[in-house]
């Protein structure tokens, strides 16, 4: 009898594993990529004011998947997409101090994030936990 319990508990909890961590979808990685790059080119100085206005449209793609995820995926969006906001402005306006403010927010936001929704499965590879 306790041999067919634990057969049940594995068979009820099984799927429930599975949907507690999801692999992302090709879009959700390529858009993730894309927000990574751009930031990356926006460190560098890059044609900063084009690729903030990028990095605002990629913001609010994210906001739109991971604000229905939990808690912490929306406020961590919803602060991604402040704070990209806040770039476009700092960079049309050449302002150094606002620029830095506004990539720690993006910078925080992110982590927040990771931190709370990012698996890492292999050197390459992440799973949405």
């Amino acid at each position: 009898m306790s041999l067919l319990r634990s057969l049940v508990s594995i068979c009820i909890a099984a799927p429930l594993l599975l949907l507690a961590s999801e692999v992302p979808t090709p879009e959700h990685v390529k858009m993730m990529k894309d927000v990574n790059d751009t930031n990356g080119k926006l460190r560098k100085g890059v044609d900063v004011e084009a690729n903030a206005k990028h990095l605002a449209d990629l913001a609010k793609e994210v906001d739109a998947y991971w604000s229905k995820k939990s808690e912490v995926a929306g406020k961590s969006s919803t602060a991604f997409v402040t704070g990209a906001n806040d770039l476009v402005k700092a960079a049309a306006a050449n302002d150094a101090a606002a620029i830095q403010t506004a990539s720690r927010m993006i910078g925080g936001s992110c982590r927040t994030c990771h931190d709370a929704h990012r698996e890492k499965i292999s050197e390459t590879e992440y799973k949405i936990k």
